[in-house]
């Protein structure tokens, strides 16, 4: 199996299985985190069920590209900050960046769903079958993406760190330190997931992708499940 096919399964298997458990919490909870980090998770994983297609046919097609590009890079890190922000801020500055992503995100679908797209560009691909120029304008599609991923990663790895800087003077089970740890290391890789691939080629920049995922998923378990302790109502990122 190729190289490029067996991540791409790995990545969807893994995200498929996050979602589910977070929307599960959701359904239980009903929490608004537990419902944005739902969706965050849901169009990545179709992000990725795409990329898999197109690893699959050996070639990306308009649809594939735009469903990557759209639920990939679009909409993931703006809307997992988003749901981040519940736990540590207000609920109505939560609410208030909530629209603004979701203003982004319609924003930038729309561009990405209608902008024409030279299907010649698809072709030039790498090593491991990323399309590796760039198919969309920086203005006015790509920018929206720059401005949500910016947002979204700040809000994100934010949160995250503010959770551990709050339980610092806190007796707390050292799961719950440990699962942030590895969220907050999570968001700084999938922050850093493209600049790895410029520097070490595609095959880190897929592995990297993939360790992101792996190590948010790691750190919601053990900082949710593994807990030794009664619940304690803190703010982390993504737990609760």
């Amino acid at each position: 199996m190729p190289t490029a096919l067996l991540l791409s399964l790995v990545d969807v298997l893994v995200s498929a299985l996050f979602t589910v458990l977070v929307l599960t919490r959701w359904w239980r909870k009903r929490k608004p985190q537990h419902l944005l980090w739902s969706f965050a998770l849901l169009v990545w994983t179709l992000a990725v069920a795409a990329e898999t297609v197109a690893a699959y046919q050996g070639v990306w097609t308009p649809m594939t590209y735009r469903t990557y590009y759209a639920f990939g890079a679009l909409l993931v890190a703006p809307w997992l900050g988003a749901g981040s922000l519940f736990l540590v801020a207000s609920s109505r500055l939560s609410s208030r960046f909530a629209g603004l992503v979701a203003l982004l995100s319609l924003c930038g679908a729309l561009l990405i769903l209608f902008y024409p797209i030279d299907s010649s560009m698809l072709t030039r691909v790498d090593t491991l079958g990323l399309v590796e120029v760039k198919v969309f304008p920086f203005i006015p599609v790509r920018i929206l993406i720059v401005v949500g991923n910016i947002l979204g990663t700040l809000a994100f790895i934010g949160s995250a760190l503010y959770s551990l800087w709050s339980f610092r003077k806190k007796d707390l089970p050292a799961e719950l330190t440990v699962g942030v740890l590895l969220i907050a290391a999570g968001g700084l890789v999938a922050a850093g997931a493209h600049s790895i691939g410029v520097l070490g080629g595609p095959s880190l920049f897929r592995i990297s992708e993939l360790a992101a995922v792996v190590l948010i998923f790691s750190g919601y378990v053990i900082s949710t499940f593994l807990p030794s302790r009664a619940e304690t109502p803190v703010p982390a990122a993504p737990t609760g």
